[in-house]
């Protein structure tokens, strides 16, 4: 089907994705670009529509005839393709895809982020829990919405695998425990009093990641069992969210792989 005027009615609810209110009401996200669109195509998650900017490059093979894309394309003038695309330079194809129900059981291994407002630092943390073994994340008090457009493409996918929630970080904490007795919530602190390379970072965890600003909330502090800190040779404060998440999510991987505190 091509659409050509950028008011069309499909065009203007597309639109209203880039927006957590059009999100939410719609319960639809955005996926731009082409490697983007093919992991979400391979991943379980259920594709609405796919959209072609007809000003762009020939559509790839393998996008056009993937099995989940069949019935699913739709050829948009570039007009009406940029009032959907949220990039500045769109690479002409975006997905157009349900926002999945979360699931009842939390994985043993999850990482929560509370109150990180940065889009590319909570869709590189996405990418990284789901590279180093990590099966679930939340996106807790105050941390940006992670199907906003810049959050999934900062993912570069890895968020397609993952099990998503968006909660409250205590109410998800003390729901966590719950599934997880023998499980410890480890908090990521720059005054914490266990370097992370002592830390038993092993077995059932959730890993609490805050912002580079405030660090996490006191009320997530209060219910932690370790705090765990980033020993620096340098005379930085802190380290950048992203960064300071991945070398946590990273030294519990390498753990893992040494089974010796297992």
């Amino acid at each position: 089907m091509y659409i050509e005027s950028v008011h069309n009615e499909r065009v203007r609810l597309w639109s209203q994705l880039k927006t957590k209110k059009g999100r939410v009401k719609h319960g639809r996200f955005l996926a731009e670009g082409k490697r983007l669109v093919a992991e979400l195509l391979d991943s379980s998650y259920e594709v609405d529509a796919l959209l072609w900017d007809t000003g762009s490059d020939e559509l790839p093979l393998a996008l056009r005839e993937h099995p989940k894309a069949q019935n699913k394309w739709f050829e948009l003038s570039p007009n009406a393709f940029a009032a959907v695309a949220d990039t500045t330079t769109p690479q002409g194809v975006i997905a157009v895809a349900h926002i999945p129900q979360p699931t009842p059981t939390i994985g043993a291994r999850c990482v929560l982020l509370d109150g990180i407002q940065d889009p590319g630092n909570v869709g590189t943390l996405l990418r990284t829990a789901e590279a180093f073994g990590y099966t679930a994340v939340c996106c807790g008090s105050q941390t940006v919405d992670p199907f906003a457009p810049k959050v999934v493409r900062a993912s570069m996918g890895g968020m397609f695998r993952l099990d998503l929630y968006i909660e409250d970080s205590v109410s998800f904490i003390k729901r966590w425990r719950g599934l997880h007795p023998a499980g410890r919530v480890a908090v990521a602190a720059a005054e914490g009093s266990d370097p992370c390379y002592e830390a038993n970072l092993c077995g059932d965890r959730l890993v609490v990641i805050g912002s580079e600003a405030q660090g996490v909330s006191a009320t997530v502090r209060d219910l932690a069992d370790m705090m765990i800190a980033i020993p620096m040779a340098g005379g930085a404060e802190s380290l950048n969210a992203a960064v300071a998440g991945s070398v946590l999510l990273y030294e519990s991987f390498r753990q893992s792989l040494d089974g010796n505190r297992l």
